[in-house]
């Protein structure tokens, strides 16, 4: 058996470790846009979260493929980057959840403007309207967590497929 010393240890970080430290990043990005910068949820700033949420796993599987060498598959890269992207996406299914819920003017807001838009189009009864944005209300939460699981699944699956299939080709071809 190897020793391992403690500082070897301390070194190695995760792809679900990684995927944490990612993860906070991207939510203490979300609380600085909208606390310190007064962005709107639905921002440009939005894409530095993506930027960051990119970064993270490409480090991640760049870490991987340093770590054992040239003969690292597809497969294997896919299979790191989901270990990182999963944690990501429930870190920011629960702050969604936690946002969206102590946050209820974004989903009113919202809310407003589709009673304004039916308003408009005039085929719609005061009392239509109203079980319209009653409904809503009780959809909204569960929707924008469902829309935030999707959005980081698919990216991460996306992001991982092709810097995944960039370093198996890079170091295969070697």
């Amino acid at each position: 058996m190897v020793p391992i010393s403690i500082s070897t240890k301390m070194k190695q970080t995760t792809p679900t470790q990684k995927g944490l430290i990612t993860g906070a990043l991207m939510i203490i990005a979300s609380l600085f846009s909208y606390y310190i910068l007064k962005n709107p949820v639905e921002s440009y700033f939005q894409f530095i979260i993506y930027f960051l949420y990119t970064v993270g796993i490409v480090w991640t599987l760049i870490a991987h493929s340093k770590k054992n060498g040239n003969t690292i598959s597809f497969k294997d890269y896919f299979s790191i980057g989901f270990k990182s992207f999963i944690v990501v996406t429930l870190l920011m299914a629960g702050f969604a959840y936690i946002y969206f819920s102590f946050h209820t003017e974004f989903r009113d807001s919202k809310i407003a403007e589709n009673n304004q838009m039916l308003l408009l189009q005039g085929d719609h009864l005061p009392k239509e309207i109203e079980e319209n944005a009653n409904q809503l209300k009780k959809m909204f939460l569960p929707l924008m967590i469902s829309s935030a699981v999707f959005r980081y699944l698919i990216l991460g699956a996306i992001i991982t497929a092709i810097s995944g299939g960039y370093l198996s080709k890079k170091y295969n071809t070697k």
